[in-house]
Formats: structure tokens, C-alpha cells, sequence
């Protein structure tokens, strides 16, 4: 039962840091694809 409390709580844990990063960050994913399409065109 403690095994599977510590995993409830890393996975709980991952998704708040995943929503918090999609969050602060959303412009690098922009970023990273514009930059992309700069490199195909050349």
C-alpha cells in the first residue's frame, strides 16, 4: 500500500509540473517549430 501511495503522488506530482511548464512556457514551442521551418526552407 505504501509502493502504490509514492506512485499516486510522483504521477500527481508529474502532471502539476507538466501543466506548470505548459503554462510558463508556451511560446518556446512556437519557437522550436518556426525554427524548424527555417531550417527545411534552407
Amino acid at each position: 500500500m505504501h509502493l502504490m501511495c509514492e506512485r499516486l503522488s510522483s504521477v500527481f506530482a508529474g502532471v502539476l509540473v507538466g501543466l506548470w511548464y505548459a503554462k510558463t512556457f508556451p511560446e518556446d514551442d512556437k519557437g522550436k517549430d518556426k525554427g524548424k521551418e527555417k531550417d527545411k526552407k534552407k
